[in-house]
């Protein structure tokens, strides 16, 4: 490791002073409103402390946004999916890939991981450990002071007037707070869970676990397991379970063959982060109807990782059927063949269904969809799509029935199922900036219009002479009646 004057402490001294530099904190300009009783208000609530929602908090300090709050459920350090639920040994996403810097090559993973070890290190680096990822985030928390309050998590939301009242859980109690805006940063399980198949709704819940879940691998040793998924989550949820010495773990895939791509690489490029917004919707909902179609093929590492395994099999064209419940086993019966185990790993992904969403089931029938406003071509029709949230440009619901709900504009979903109205850039680590910028832009650009009556008045209250009258010479008769 280099020495301290080169390490971590001499980059954050960088740090701050390029902060000093970009005026940062930026003085807040925010006109402030109260509660109907004079309750303190704040103008944004963001919830979920990972990556996405810290580079929110960014933003809007630098913006001048100051009158904000952030909540995470999670423990302190262990925000978002990094070491919790996520399974992989590495990110899929290369080393490269700057990370939440917003604008700040300093704050980049990079910059972070370069100071404290010399360029044989960096190079000899293949892919970026979930873990080390992780303590990046946490060093990002702490060098940009973000204020997360951990352990609190988002119960209701409640339209109060012109405000949104949000009612969180706390370990210590339950308490309310008063919000001119809402940010959900919430990950990738924040629009109706984990997709469950049906058959498995009477399975005793001791025998089988969903890859969002926290799983005991260490019970599940000499252990049967069927893992169903050929995705990413179902490969290294399997890997895992085979390395806490399950005895057999079988890989059951629906596909035929394995998928050997992932068409989503290709549309990591700023344009397309950029300008996918923009586009119409049918070209929208092209662009994801094909990437999620194509089935996106497992990270080459998670898979060489499940290869050295002589007790691992992969099942293709093995789509689960039906599930019949032994005394203390299950089978499931395939499109092939039956295959019984002690217990089942679901890798089958997020659900997308409003209403399965706690805290926006009360409203989720006045929230517009896409399948309210878009009926796509046969040829690309999905049912699943459609029930993705049609979003405007500043990541807010919009109503199904203009004028039932306005409260709906000042709740800006920020998690992986805005992916369909403005690509990923609110869930990936590609676009996270492009995302957060957008998001911190909107909200200014309502903040400013909506107090554009006070700034008017102090426009017009303005009076800090640029000149004292000191300026020139008092015999200069000419510019003494000026």
């Amino acid at each position: 490791m280099k020495q301290e004057k080169y390490g971590l402490a001499a980059l954050e001294r960088q740090i701050q002073r390029e902060l000093k530099y970009l005026n940062y904190p930026t003085e807040n300009w925010v006109k402030p409103v109260v509660g109907s009783k004079g309750e303190a208000v704040l103008d944004v609530a963001v919830i979920g402390g990972g990556m996405c929602g810290m580079a929110v908090a960014f933003g809007l300090t630098r913006e001048g946004i100051s009158n904000f709050r952030i909540f995470d459920g999670g423990n302190e350090g262990c925000e978002g999916p990094w070491v919790t639920t996520a399974r992989m040994r590495t990110l899929r996403s290369p080393k490269h890939l700057p990370g939440p810097h917003m604008g700040l090559p300093s704050l980049t993973f990079q910059s972070w991981y370069r100071t404290q070890v010399d360029d044989k290190a960096w190079e000899e680096l293949e892919h970026i450990p979930r873990e080390t990822w992780m303590e990046y985030l946490r060093w990002y928390r702490h060098v940009l002071k973000i204020p997360i309050e951990n352990y609190s998590t988002l119960k209701k939301i409640i339209p109060d007037g012109d405000l949104l009242r949000l009612q969180l859980s706390h370990p210590e109690g339950e308490f309310d707070v008063l919000a001119r805006r809402l940010v959900l940063a919430t990950g990738r399980a924040a629009f109706g869970g984990v997709r469950v198949p049906d058959i498995f709704k009477d399975v005793p819940k001791e025998l089988y676990a969903h890859t969002e879940e926290m799983i005991d691998f260490t019970a599940l040793k000499g252990k049967n397991v069927l893992v169903i998924g050929g995705a990413a989550s179902a490969v290294d949820n399997a890997a895992v379970a085979l390395e806490n010495g399950a005895s057999e773990v079988h890989l059951l895939m629906r596909s035929e063959t394995i998928p050997r791509l992932n068409k989503f690489k290709s549309i990591a490029y700023a344009g397309f982060l950029r300008g996918y917004h923009y586009l119409n919707d049918e070209m929208r909902w092209r662009f994801l109807h094909h990437g999620l179609g194509s089935q996106v093929a497992a990270p080459r590492r998670s898979m060489l990782r499940l290869k050295e395994y002589p007790n691992f099999h992969i099942h293709t064209g093995a789509g689960v059927k039906n599930v019949r419940i032994g005394d203390r086993d299950v089978t499931l019966v395939t499109d092939k063949a039956e295959f019984t185990g002690d217990f089942v790993i679901l890798g089958t992904g997020y659900a997308i269904d409003i209403k399965q969403q706690a805290e926006l089931a009360d409203f989720a029938d006045q929230i517009l969809l896409w399948q309210d406003c878009y009926t796509p071509p046969k040829d690309i029709a999905n049912e699943e799509l459609g029930r993705f949230p049609y979003l405007g440009p500043g990541f807010e619901f919009l109503e199904k029935e203009k004028g039932s709900a306005p409260y709906l504009g000042q709740i800006h979903l920020f998690n992986a199922a805005t992916t369909l109205s403005h690509a990923a850039v609110s869930s990936d680590i590609p676009g996270v900036n492009v995302g957060a910028d957008r998001l911190v832009s909107a909200l200014s650009i309502q903040f400013f219009t909506e107090g554009a009556e006070a700034h008017l008045k102090d426009f017009y209250a303005y009076n800090d002479p640029e000149l004292l009258g000191d300026e020139w010479r008092e015999e200069d008769s000419a510019t003494r009646h000026v």
